[in-house]
């Protein structure tokens, strides 16, 4: 008979053999292995989280983002929560051990990170607005661009000349012609600031022989140019309109080379680098400060956490312009909104931070970081679509397609040896449709022929609204509808008009030159007859 007393020595002796102290530390030593493998991996998936989302919070909505969060915030969390949870002598040796000590910086580290990015960007931005249904914007294209010609551009010739002959008139006029009409877009004593890009330079910068072209279609006005072209942009401080390297084929042609050529003509063409008043804020001129500066919104946008701004300056030949508001006229005391004429001219890049930079973010050198604005951080949730909402929208995007920069992950500077020749100019009068047509017809097809594949690509793919590039693009297009602008980031509604290669337009002869033509094609015919035998 067994006794109780033997029943439970027998027992301590089986417990004694399952919990020997080798086994018993091995065990322990296993699970020490298992937690600090998984700080590591918070530790990694924080790392993640901080390079990934970077300057731009809104990233932290991505689905990507999420599951990085939520690793690492168990990771950090359960150990640091059952180190609590023991309490006293217990707790400060968990708070020691490795896997401790790195759950509770990881968990500071996240938390500081949330605190950063709630003050600096709240919200997610403005809910996202559906395109009208009856906007069907024109894109219009030029391949194989003919290049320069003495004192123009071939393929900004051809450009206007497509536009022209699908409605939209380059000049304004009570002549209707083949580029000019009515409703044309710039009249004969407009003032027209042809917006480029100074930031950056070798081919980061707007193409000069391509502005070298526009400026003389806007000159050689029908009726007469007695207007002015003011050659502008806000490189934020490191703008220049006459760098040494330029986008070019003479690369020591700069802007402001351009712009001496046509005042050397007679023409009352200037140059305006908006950095030298980036800093200085001001009020319009209605209220009686006629200084060059930045006019700035007190308050930030509700939606996008931008304080609009825009430029007002004298020009050099003297109008008084305010970006947003037309021509002041002092003598009047009005603004004329109609004489002020806006072509805005980007290049077509890559952006190691926004993905793509094109029509709508070229509207960064339109406003002010020299000033507390917000602009840069606010682009991520369409800060750039309340700048065209609230301010102005281009009358035209040409879109510098010559060479571009097709690298994800670089950009937006642009070397010689970065860019890529596509000789293309793309235009339109609604930058998010432009923006939409030229990343999914000529910028992407680049990337994947520089080598890339579609992983790589991911921030600029304009087919994934998830995407870098799409996301930034769909919220300033929803800032732009909810102030009644028409615009559409849906492809099936562009209509595209391609120019088909065909010869430049036949210039104008005077009448005497017409009458002497027409004599000696008479004589020519005459000849024919008699020598032929020809009679009644």
């Amino acid at each position: 008979m067994v006794t109780r007393a033997s029943e439970a020595s027998r027992r301590r002796r089986c417990c004694d053999v399952h919990r020997s102290p080798s086994h018993i530390s091995s065990f322990q030593v296993s699970i020490r292995s298992t937690r600090l493998y998984a700080v590591l991996l918070g530790l990694v998936a924080l790392f993640w989280l901080l390079i990934r989302s970077g300057p731009k919070p809104s990233r932290l909505t991505y689905p990507c983002q999420q599951s990085a969060f939520g690793l690492a915030t168990t990771a950090f969390g359960v150990p640091f929560v059952a180190a609590v949870a023991t309490g006293g002598a217990a707790f400060r040796q968990r708070l020691r051990s490795v896997e401790g000590r790195i759950a509770t910086v990881g968990l500071a580290i996240l938390l500081l990170a949330l605190m950063v990015y709630g003050f600096s960007e709240l919200g997610s931005g403005p809910p996202l607005l559906s395109p009208p249904a009856d906007h069907y914007p024109s894109i219009f294209l030029i391949n194989d661009a003919r290049g320069i010609e003495p004192g123009r551009f071939g393929g900004v010739d051809d450009l206007v000349t497509l536009m022209g002959s699908t409605g939209l008139k380059w000049h304004r006029s009570p002549t209707t012609r083949l580029t000019s009409g009515p409703g044309g877009l710039i009249d004969r004593d407009d003032v027209v600031i042809v917006k480029v890009n100074s930031q950056w330079p070798q081919r980061g910068g707007t193409n000069t022989d391509v502005l070298r072209g526009i400026i003389r279609r806007i000159v050689e006005h029908p009726d007469g140019f007695v207007g002015e072209v003011v050659v502008a942009d806000n490189g934020q401080g490191f703008g220049s309109l006459n760098r040494t390297e330029n986008n070019a084929e003479n690369t020591s042609q700069s802007a402001q080379n351009i712009v001496n050529e046509f005042a050397n003509e007679g023409w009352s063409v200037s140059a305006k680098l908006w950095d030298t008043i980036r800093s200085t804020s001001v009020n319009e001129y209605s209220t009686g400060n006629m200084a060059d500066g930045y006019v700035v919104n007190n308050v930030a946008d509700a939606e996008t956490q931008i304080k609009v701004s825009y430029p007002k300056f004298q020009s050099a030949f003297g109008s008084y312009v305010s970006y947003k508001e037309g021509i002041w006229s002092p003598q009047n005391g009005s603004y004329d909104p109609s004489k002020l004429v806006v072509i805005n001219v980007p290049v077509l890049k890559s952006h190691s931070i926004y993905g793509i930079t094109a029509a709508v973010k070229n509207h960064m050198g339109v406003v002010t970081t020299g000033i507390p604005t917000n602009s840069h951080n606010s682009v991520a949730i369409g800060g750039l679509g309340s700048v065209l909402a609230e301010v102005r929208l281009p009358d035209l995007t040409i879109l510098d397609c010559i060479w571009v920069m097709a690298r994800p992950g670089l950009g937006p500077a642009a070397s010689y040896a970065q860019a890529s020749r596509r000789n293309q100019l793309v235009s339109s009068t609604d930058p998010v449709a432009l923006d939409m047509w030229a990343v999914k017809n000529i910028l992407i097809p680049q990337i994947e022929a520089n080598g890339y594949t579609s992983t790589q690509y991911a921030a600029q793919d304009p087919d994934d609204p998830q995407s870098t590039f799409r996301h930034y693009l769909d919220l300033s297009m929803s800032e732009m509808l909810a102030a009644g602008i028409p615009t559409t980031n849906d492809p099936t509604a562009f209509r595209l008009h391609v120019w088909d290669g065909g010869p430049p337009a036949i210039p104008a002869v005077s009448t005497w030159a017409a009458v002497v033509l027409a004599l000696l094609l008479m004589c020519a015919g005459s000849t024919i007859i008699r020598r032929c035998g020809v009679s009644d």
